[in-house]
């Protein structure tokens, strides 16, 4: 089973009226089972896209202190 990164950018409402723009990230095997996720982790999360995370991780190399 592949998984892909799923970038979900939508507005989050907080109770006390407070609102900012957030991008959510979710990995998993559908689109659909990303935004049931994240409906299910933020109920008051108003999504306005998502959109499908190809980039490459970052590698990073250790290096000795000496």
């Amino acid at each position: 089973m592949e998984e892909t990164k799923f970038n979900i950018y939508g507005t989050m409402f907080h109770p006390n009226g407070y609102s900012r723009s957030e991008c959510l990230s979710y990995i998993s095997a559908t689109k659909e089972e990303a935004l049931a996720t994240c409906k299910r982790l933020y109920p008051l999360f108003e999504i306005i896209s998502v959109v499908v995370d190809d980039s490459k991780p970052e590698v990073v190399k250790v290096q000795s202190l000496r």
